[in-house]
């Protein structure tokens, strides 16, 4: 779906006069009714870093149109599939999770007519809109080729309010990571899933999703061997036991799969996760694909 200025116009909105973002109330008036909807997910990069089990950083795709972070995993999408990717929603700004979104908009530029939204916090658009699109590493795609009908657009999101993306119902969720991070609990009308992106322990995520009875499936983020328990805090990941510790009161019944394992730790990270844990982890593989 490519969004043409008409259907902008005709959706309730507000702007950011700092940023000349636009901020929808709703996103389903562009998209008719979706009743009966059911979600695909693949996952495209899954990697803590390079040169170990997996090779392409965080990328996941939700149907054709949504990502969820725009790592290296991104480039495994051929110029026909980039094309019909309209929604990239970012957890945090770093390299490994933002730096395929800056080749996407470029190859784009030539592609396609509509815009892609770019759904962040405020603090994460500041830090991509000051280190990023700054037209010193990468041109600022929102002025390009105007600011009125710009090939990339932000939309800053807050925590705990849900958008509908054609019946794709999507909530942010803080996380203790850098400033503004999220995590997204991603649904239609069945099941769903929650991709934490990047984090450390964070008690009150857990505590609301332990109350969602439609989650199936956790992606979450264990980065470090116990032995580097204290880089982990250090850089708000996990380790295993800080994860092990944070899920204990999850219920049995979701599944937990495991992404950013650091290159080179990944079977020792796996084996500690399996050391005294109530539930079964495992690692998620590029590739994979998932129904809700």
């Amino acid at each position: 779906m490519i969004w043409s200025n008409s259907v902008y116009n005709a959706l309730k909105k507000q702007r950011d006069p700092a940023y000349g973002s636009i901020i929808f109330d709703t996103l389903a008036a562009a998209c008719g009714t979706n009743t009966g909807r059911r979600m695909k997910l693949q996952v495209l990069g899954c990697a803590g870093g390079i040169g170990g089990h997996e090779r392409l950083t965080t990328c996941l795709q939700v149907d054709e149109d949504i990502l969820f972070d725009a790592g290296t995993g991104l480039s495994s999408l051929d110029i026909e599939q980039l094309a019909r990717i309209d929604h990239v929603f970012i957890t945090h700004p770093h390299l490994d999770h933002v730096a395929g979104l800056a080749f996407l908009v470029d190859a784009m530029m030539v592609k396609r007519t509509g815009t892609i939204n770019v759904y962040a916090t405020q603090q994460i658009v500041d830090a991509l809109k000051k280190y990023l699109f700054n037209w010193v590493l990468w041109p600022d795609f929102t002025t390009i080729p105007d600011v009125d009908t710009p090939a990339m657009r932000w939309h800053v999101i807050a925590h705990g309010a849900t958008l509908d993306i054609c019946g794709r119902m999507v909530t942010p969720y803080p996380v203790n990571h850098t400033d503004g991070s999220s995590a997204y609990w991603v649904h239609a009308n069945g099941d769903g899933f929650l991709f934490t992106g990047d984090m450390g322990s964070t008690p009150d995520l857990w505590a609301r999703m332990a109350q969602e009875k439609r989650l199936t499936k956790v992606i979450v983020d264990c980065s470090f061997t116990n032995a580097d328990l204290d880089l982990a805090n250090k850089s708000f990941h996990f380790c295993p036991q800080t994860l092990q510790n944070d899920v204990r009161n999850m219920p049995a019944s979701v599944e937990f799969l495991i992404y950013h394992l650091k290159p080179g730790q990944e079977d020792l990270i796996m084996q500690e996760l399996a050391v005294g844990a109530n539930r079964p982890f495992r690692a998620v593989r590029c590739g994979e694909s998932f129904q809700f």
